[in-house]
């Protein structure tokens, strides 16, 4: 008690802070508790909400059109994704070509790129044809195939010359997947006979109308090809992330391409060593002249050694990329179900005479 009255300041301080101190934790206990009681109520709701949702939906009228109308709207959201995935500005349409035509215009557009890198100085393999060295003296199997192929084309150029324009160093390897039509065709699918279409008053689907399903053979299908390219390109640091960001941009690049693989090497595996460093840092600067203001028969001024220098970032890199040419196919069409007519009666009615 005496150090209490001695020492008022220091009393009152101290007993400021332990009240404090006692107030902060009462706070912290009762959010503590608000806390634990949300948790809980949090936890008990989701419970119930995931318990609702593994029930079978009661089979009656409104639970059914209610099915109804969500499978319908998710449809409709589908058709809009696939809508826009499969317009010109995602993916170009195949027009008709000739094989002649496409021959001539491989000629022409690997002659391009070839001029390309040669003036830009990058090395690229020999008899380089964009992919399709095949074609260079051959044409395709039919003219339905060199359509396609048309349309590989561009996009092998656009992903080259993106290549070449960034500044690499050389081009090792490019190699591109063939269509399964190039070598062979395609066995045909057997096709279904459609049922005899409605008149187009009554073909038309309302909104909020039922949907028609697909086949569960039409829903496996998938819903797009994937065409990997292969390159090996020598580069700078700089170029390489361009051509990345170049590829995943949607406005530079019009094609869907998909970077799915990357591999990098660096020129060098090891660091440099004390020696190197100590070289860059101190080089053997041969005496030169000295400048024409300085006085005659003055000795050279020493060239001042770096302050720093760069000791890794300076290498060339190796990479390895695999890009997907992407296709979306277009949607399954689904036939509605028609009602089988009753058979008609094989007995006659015969009138006594």
């Amino acid at each position: 008690m005496n150090w209490v009255q001695e020492n008022k300041s220091l009393a009152g301080i101290l007993g400021v802070m332990i009240a404090g101190i006692l107030g902060l934790g009462a706070w912290l206990y009762l959010s503590y508790a608000d806390y634990a009681a949300s948790m809980e109520t949090w936890g008990q709701n989701d419970s119930s909400i995931s318990a609702l949702k593994s029930k079978k939906v009661y089979p009656n009228k409104e639970n059914a059109e209610a099915r109804e109308t969500e499978v319908g709207s998710y449809g409709d959201k589908v058709d809009l994704l696939r809508t826009a995935l499969l317009s010109e500005k995602v993916q170009q349409s195949v027009k008709p070509m000739s094989q002649t035509e496409f021959q001539a215009k491989l000629k022409e557009r690997a002659t391009a790129v070839v001029q390309m890198a040669k003036s830009a100085d990058i090395t690229l393999p020999a008899d380089f044809a964009l992919g399709f060295a095949d074609y260079t003296n051959n044409v395709p199997r039919t003219p339905e195939v060199a359509a396609e192929l048309g349309v590989q084309l561009d996009v092998m150029e656009r992903l080259v010359t993106t290549v070449i324009q960034s500044g690499v160093k050389s081009i090792e390897l490019f190699d591109r997947t063939k269509l399964p039509t190039e070598d062979r065709p395609v066995e045909p699918k057997p096709v279904k006979v459609a049922p005899e279409k409605k008149s187009a008053k009554n073909s038309k689907t309302k909104k909020g109308a039922k949907r028609v399903a697909i086949t569960e053979e039409q829903a496996a299908e998938p819903v797009l090809d994937r065409y990997p390219v292969k390159m090996i390109f020598t580069t700078d640091q700089a170029p390489f992330q361009n051509i990345v960001n170049t590829l995943c941009d949607p406005i530079k690049m019009p094609h869907f391409l998909v970077v799915r693989l990357v591999r990098i090497e660096n020129e060098r595996q090891d660091g440099p060593s004390r020696d190197e460093i100590a070289r860059k840092k101190n080089p053997d600067v041969s005496l030169e002249a000295p400048a024409d203001s300085a006085p005659a028969g003055a000795a050279a001024a020493p060239k001042v050694a770096p302050d720093a220098v760069t000791v890794m970032g300076e290498e060339k890199l190796k990479v390895y990329v695999e890009v997907d040419y992407v296709r979306f196919r277009k949607p399954a069409v689904a036939e509605e179900a028609t009602e089988t007519p009753a058979p008609a009666s094989n007995t006659a009615s015969t009138a006594n005479p």
